[in-house]
């Protein structure tokens, strides 16, 4: 094809055709120019086709990771209504004096063992720098807030946390309660719903219950107890206020995220 159009240019300044050979040689760059605009073109198309096939795998895979996350937020908000649920029923007992035994004491003492953490999938998307490839601004957005907002539930958590390993366990081991709570823990499935099999595992050992009595009203009459609870109460409903509030973020992204997916 160049040889072709060289020997056209040989020709006509043979032929001493000027005006011919430079509206020639002009329609030749003219060709030139939409021959290199027309590869760009293509080369563009077959990278943004690149870009959307990467885009839809990391939506996938975001939409996957952030039902996972809601589901097991899901849980921990579950098991902080039953901290809340088993504070109030202590407040209440300790207020109207009311008698109960040892195992109804050791079974609300065993929903003090549960210590909900939320421990989100990190997707690479986000942290690789691949949240460029994502075309729906509000979606990035959200994405990119992700961080922050799982920090300040975090914060929370790790307040309640600190407190259950400072101040119930040891509370607990004092007052001669640590086993027979321990004992009712590993046994009642529904308390174990925080593990990863959701407590389902039935092969389970547990070392008994104590031979010692247990003092269900000095316990009760305990003066530590009812701030102990207190502190339950008050920060399970914090985290479960902040909980929601995550929870109806991550539904968000969720529902953004299934209509950009093909």
């Amino acid at each position: 094809m160049i040889k072709f159009f060289r020997k056209i240019r040989q020709r006509l300044l043979t032929e001493n055709k000027i005006s011919k050979y430079l509206i020639y040689a002009i329609g030749e760059i003219v060709l030139v120019v939409i021959g290199i605009l027309i590869a760009l073109a293509i080369n563009n198309y077959n990278e943004n086709q690149k870009s959307v096939a990467q885009e839809q795998v990391f939506l996938k895979q975001l939409v996957t990771d952030y039902k996972a996350n809601l589901l097991q937020l899901e849980n921990k908000i579950e098991m902080r209504r039953k901290l809340i649920a088993e504070s109030q029923n202590v407040l209440e007992i300790t207020s109207k004096d009311i008698t109960i035994s040892e195992d109804s004491l050791s079974a609300i003492f065993a929903t003090f063992f549960m210590d909900p953490t939320f421990d989100p999938i990190e997707n690479d998307v986000l942290n690789s720098g691949n949240i460029k490839l994502i075309q729906n601004d509000s979606l990035k957005q959200a994405l990119s807030h992700w961080t922050s907002d799982v920090k300040a539930y975090s914060e929370s958590e790790h307040i309640q946390h600190d407190h259950y390993i400072s101040e119930i366990i040891p509370f607990m081991k004092e007052v001669g309660i640590m086993r027979n709570a321990n004992h009712v823990f590993w046994r009642a499935q529904e308390l174990r719903m925080g593990f990863l099999d959701k407590g389902k595992n039935d092969k389970i050992l547990t070392i008994g219950k104590s031979q010692k009595p247990i003092a269900v009203d000095a316990i009760l009459k305990d003066p530590r107890l009812e701030g102990l609870v207190t502190f339950i109460f008050t920060f399970s409903q914090v985290c479960n206020l902040e909980g929601q509030t995550l929870k109806e973020k991550m539904e968000k992204i969720i529902e953004i995220l299934e209509s950009e997916i093909e």
